[in-house]
């Protein structure tokens, strides 16, 4: 890697979920680690505030999302679920749907850095993301059928179209765990790395990221998050959206620069 960020690791004793910046691009720790970073209601909670804060500050460009303690997620935290029924389980799931909204349909691009593993909700939170950077002793999972729940969290929705639909329902029907090795031939990991580097790497992915074109990075994720859609319903939102682009000041320096043979200076404007 170019560079090395002097990431500060939370105590397990820290908030929920903590925060550090990196000039534009933002790092969001899920900090529940007695638990693996099982999604506790709190932690939610949390991770939605961060979430909403950073979509909302003009100074992040890019965000990335991990885990505390050398752990991505272990899921949903089970210890929760025992008064759960029809009535309660659905107020539940569509407050942490907001989250999956946040990562999968926000404004700005999302890394998954994962170490350890992204099991059950945790590959939820990690499917939803735009890129997934993981370790290479890290497992992947859906094992929700192993306490008679299906996959949540978006997972039915955003998996298919990193793994396909047969490997979409081998893992949810037989809660197999993925290595990081198998995940990475599936298509789920996008940047296998070194135990221990995946935070650096989203990093330094995130920050390549934030000295690009932020009206044009939105646009090209929101429209990713469209399909699948006809040929021609794509085609007449991308001509919506290119020209839109045209018509901003970081097109008119990203050709200028180009031109001038410089590197350009992006305003999001």
């Amino acid at each position: 890697m170019s560079e090395m960020f002097p990431v500060r690791v939370p105590e397990a004793d820290d908030a929920p979920c903590v925060t550090q910046d990196f000039g534009a691009v933002r790092l969001l720790f899920m900090n529940n680690q007695r638990r693996r970073n099982a999604l506790s209601m709190e932690l939610r909670e949390h991770m939605q505030r961060a979430m909403a804060e950073a979509i909302d500050d003009p100074a992040v460009r890019a965000i990335v999302l991990t885990g505390a303690g050398g752990y991505f997620s272990a899921g949903g935290d089970i210890t929760s679920m025992t008064e759960l029924n029809a009535v309660a389980g659905r107020p539940r799931m569509q407050r942490v749907h907001n989250l999956v909204r946040q990562l999968y349909n926000g404004p700005k691009p999302v890394v998954a850095a994962v170490e350890g593993g992204a099991v059950g909700a945790g590959l939820s939170l990690a499917a939803a993301c735009d890129i997934i950077v993981g370790a290479s002793d890290a497992r992947f999972g859906a094992p929700f059928n192993r306490i008679g729940a299906m996959p949540d969290l978006g997972l039915l929705f955003t998996l298919p179209g990193r793994i396909g639909m047969g490997r979409t329902r081998l893992l949810a029907m037989t809660g197999r765990i993925l290595d990081a090795a198998t995940a990475e031939q599936w298509g789920l990991l996008d940047v296998p790395v070194e135990a221990g580097t995946a935070v650096q790497t989203a990093l330094e992915i995130a920050g390549q990221i934030a000295d690009g074109p932020p009206l044009a990075h939105t646009m090209t994720k929101q429209l990713l998050g469209r399909l699948p859609l006809s040929c021609d319903e794509f085609l007449a939102a991308e001509a919506d959206a290119q020209a839109l682009l045209f018509s901003t000041e970081d097109f008119a320096e990203g050709r200028d620069a180009f031109l001038q043979r410089r590197q350009p200076r992006f305003t999001g404007r």
